[in-house]
């Protein structure tokens, strides 16, 4: 199918039918709104989709960006019609019949809202891309999950800017949280309302926010931001090895 993109009205049809579908989760998806010229407008280049299913996020990212790489990456994150366009065409997906119904989650989980800090980050097709193109090599704590919901990894290095601008950042990361046993992220380092020593949720962000005060973070790689956030952080680079 020939990729359109949501104009106003097509993005209101669409939230009025989550709306709906919380009340009925047997309602069916209104697929008409796909390609009805009333709800929907061409984009710039010709882009085609298709159904391709999507056992991780990572599958969906990496066809993501292939699909979408006629358009420069400053228009995909500003366009709201678009991401949600695909979340109504890629509905099965994002959010999956169990036992004949669905659990439709809140509205920016598909409405997609560039401009909305809190909630950008959300939007499950969204995320994918976003993720793979902020980390192109050091990737795997974010692209592992389904792509029906966000984990509390992704979601907490997503909404934290100062962060993903770091170049050192991702690699950092991947060094410090993955566990290559499991070939997961480490048990632990999110979810807790306690701080624990070199957790992500806490400690990291704190430690980044003290040391930008001295420091020129961009500047700097993986090695050289693990040696300045210490022995702390240090440990759990170690483990990983």
């Amino acid at each position: 199918m020939r990729l359109r993109a949501f104009n106003q009205a097509g993005i209101k049809a669409f939230q009025e039918f989550l709306a709906i579908a919380r009340d009925d989760p047997f309602v069916d998806p209104p697929e008409a709104l796909l390609e009805s010229a009333a709800h929907t407008r061409e984009l710039a280049v010709a882009i085609d989709v298709e159904q391709v299913q999507f056992p991780t996020r990572r599958e969906a990212a990496t066809y993501f960006h292939d699909q979408l790489a006629p358009l420069s990456p400053d228009v995909i994150r500003r366009d709201a019609g678009l991401w949600t366009w695909l979340s109504l065409f890629y509905f099965e997906q994002v959010c999956p019949t169990v036992n004949g119904a669905r659990n439709v989650r809140n509205d920016y989980t598909y409405i997609y809202l560039p401009g909305e800090s809190r909630y950008f980050y959300r939007h499950l097709l969204f995320v994918a891309w976003y993720m793979l193109h902020l980390a192109p090599a050091h990737n795997r704590l974010f692209l592992s999950g389904p792509v029906s919901r966000l984990d509390k990894v992704t979601a907490d290095v997503a909404k934290r800017l100062y962060l993903t601008r770091l170049p050192g950042l991702f690699e950092l990361l991947d060094r410090l949280y993955w566990d290559p046993q499991t070939q997961r992220p480490k048990r632990g380092v999110v979810g807790s309302s306690t701080t624990a020593r070199g957790d992500l949720v806490h400690r990291l962000p704190i430690r980044i926010r003290q040391l930008e005060k001295t420091y020129d973070l961009q500047s700097l790689d993986a090695d050289q931001l693990l040696e300045l956030l210490g022995e702390e952080f240090q440990q759990l680079a170690r483990q990983s090895q």
